[in-house]
């Protein structure tokens, strides 16, 4: 049951810092108005509703919700690592070692879970 809370909780984490992201893409688009207002918040509702999801992983222990959550956020820090590569250094390793982090410890639950 450890592996268990250990990968919703870094699945929580990645969400959290999905949604934090997004909410700031909204926030400093605000002044610009127009499209780049409207894809922040498509941004800011979608990850609103994966981090949601992901606390739903602490609330109801469920093997296959985990496992479709934690794929669901290592893919979103997969390709959020490869925009980031036209961004910074850090948007781009960030994501991927987060995605990495996430990946470990699903496995490891896995492993255990079997």
């Amino acid at each position: 049951m450890l592996y268990y809370y250990l990968c919703a909780v870094f699945t929580l984490i990645s969400a959290t810092v999905s949604f934090g992201f997004s909410v700031q893409a909204e926030i400093r688009s605000k002044s610009q108005k127009g499209a780049a207002l409207i894809n922040a918040k498509y941004a800011m509702a979608r990850s609103l509703s994966l981090f949601l999801a992901a606390i739903g992983s602490l609330l109801f222990v469920s093997t296959p919700y985990l496992t479709v959550m934690a794929g669901i956020m290592i893919g979103v820090q997969l390709f959020d690592g490869i925009i980031g590569v036209k961004i910074s250094t850090f948007k781009t390793i960030g994501p991927l070692l987060t995605g990495i982090g996430n990946t470990i410890f699903l496995v490891l639950f896995l492993v255990n879970a079997l």
